[in-house]
């Protein structure tokens, strides 16, 4: 089958990247994996239960701001509430409220951890993540790899006001955290370093300032979706068949080849042939190294994987209760009283379903969702017993957390419970490792050896998590914008 654009991956970068594409008049194919959309934002059901797969949030709606953008460009309108607060905070006894308001978040924020740097340094905070979405939708060449990329930019004069962005491309958070004297403020530190987890994958002392700030400015204008992180998804398979494009499920790319005349080969799993005259790849390098083997595809794929060999896993839990109880924002970050079994950080996300929202679950009950960080690299090679053992101390501890938190339901039958591995993500999303979240944004490796969207391979692009710019939603749609460029 020809084809001008295939696309690989129907997760919310592959499904963008096809819709814009449709947008244009191309004619562009799909490909995905699975039997459903979404990636690492798709779902599953039990009965009459649906769950997110991961506890995800929905932002960057605003017009200035990747999703808003898309939504705008398409027409499309998902059914979404805007959330304020956009998450709550359990920290050490403190409820932390996460207002949309700026003003009433700085507030906030001084009530928990003292007056002295709170307003100077979020202000910095909102005005970095303002001007670096300004600069990603100007500059697809961001961050600048060559000359060529440098004079492109260089030929922008908007550009100017943002050149203060390149410095902090390489300073840490806790530059700017030390500015206004937070450093020694540890309950801060504490809030700032498992917020930025959530976000950029890393911590103060390694998340540069220009992604680390996008990261902690985020949930002050989150959404939450009605029925599910995958119902906005939806409505980009329907525009892209609408206008003519296609959406194909349960087909695996097995093989990835460059033709002499610089168009590409893909064959599947079931034997079938796609040519295309251009490919947009959302299948992350580690996979891409051994799926492209011998080519120029596979051996950039294999630089970046020696450059980033390592990436975060997440475990997940799941369950459903029977309440009318609801909290007041539907996401929530509680801070543990100690360190979470077999996983890395000392904070959990929840994703709690809206009293109105009867497509995820009936009227009078709530299906909520929990992840956090692992080592990936754990959960493999071990018997079946010892990885229930394990699986199973992990899920005990969060849900005790939970009911902590939670009083209210503490005592509440919890239906369906289920748990989530790297392993179970690798083998429903066939992500290496199962790892999850992109890759950790740091001041050690450098941002200009982050995988670029439009590539140096004629008419090949790199969109999804594992390029930049980044983690979550936003970015990776984003990375749609970019690479629609080419």
């Amino acid at each position: 089958m020809k084809t001008q654009c295939l696309v690989l991956g129907a997760g919310y970068a592959g499904l963008a990247t096809a819709a814009l594409l449709a947008k244009q008049g191309k004619e562009v194919i799909l490909l995905e994996k699975h039997a459903a959309i979404g990636g690492c934002a798709s779902f599953f059901r039990r009965m009459r239960y649906t769950f997110d797969v991961g506890a995800t949030t929905l932002s960057g709606l605003q017009s200035h701001q990747p999703l808003g953008k898309l939504f705008s460009i398409l027409n499309l309108n998902p059914e979404i509430r805007h959330c304020d607060p956009g998450m709550v905070i359990h920290l050490e006894g403190h409820r932390i409220v996460r207002h949309a308001n700026i003003h009433a978040w700085i507030e906030e924020a001084e009530t928990h951890f003292g007056k002295k740097g709170q307003r100077g340094f979020w202000q910095e905070i909102h005005a970095i993540d303002a001007k670096m979405w300004d600069v990603l939708h100007r500059n697809p060449e961001f961050p600048p790899k060559s000359i060529g990329d440098l004079i492109a930019m260089g030929s922008r004069i908007s550009n100017l006001s943002a050149l203060p962005l390149l410095r902090d491309l390489f300073r840490p958070m806790d530059v700017l955290i030390e500015k206004y004297g937070l450093h020694n403020n540890a309950l801060f530190k504490k809030f700032i370093n498992e917020q930025l987890l959530i976000s950029t994958q890393s911590f103060s002392d390694t998340a540069p300032i220009v992604t680390g700030a996008m990261g902690l400015a985020y949930p002050a204008d989150t959404y939450y979706p009605i029925g599910g992180i995958t119902k906005p998804a939806q409505l980009l398979v329907d525009f892209i068949r609408n206008n003519g494009g296609q959406v194909i499920l349960k087909e695996e790319v097995q093989k990835v080849a460059i033709n002499p005349d610089e168009s590409f080969l893909i064959v599947t799993a079931k034997g079938n042939e796609y040519h295309a005259e251009k490919l947009y790849n959302s299948i992350p390098m580690w996979n891409m190294k051994k799926i492209a083997e011998g080519n120029a595809i596979g051996k950039q794929a294999e630089q970046f994987s020696v450059t980033f060999d390592k990436a975060w896993g997440a475990f997940t839990a799941y369950f459903a209760i029977e309440s009318s109880y609801h909290p007041e924002s539907p996401y929530a970050q509680i801070h543990t009283s100690s360190r979470i079994p077999h996983c890395e950080g000392d904070s959990f996300f929840v994703t709690w379903s809206l009293k109105e929202d009867n497509v995820k679950a009936p009227e009078g009950w709530s299906t909520i969702t929990i992840s956090t960080h692992t080592e990936a690299s754990q959960w493999y090679g071990l018997s079946e017993d010892e990885y229930a053992r394990k699986k199973d101390e992990t899920l005990s501890f969060i849900l005790s957390e939970f009911n902590r938190v939670f009083p209210e339901i503490a005592n509440l039958e919890k239906h369906h419970v289920d748990a989530g591995t790297p392993t179970t993500f690798q083998h429903y999303t066939g992500r290496h490792q199962g790892y999850v979240g992109g890759l950790p944004h740091s001041v050690d490796i450098g941002l200009f050896s982050l995988p670029k969207n439009i590539t140096s391979i004629n008419n090949y692009a790199l969109i999804g998590d594992t390029s930049f710019p980044g983690q979550g939603t936003p970015a990776v749609v984003m990375s749609a914008m970019n690479a629609v460029k080419m």
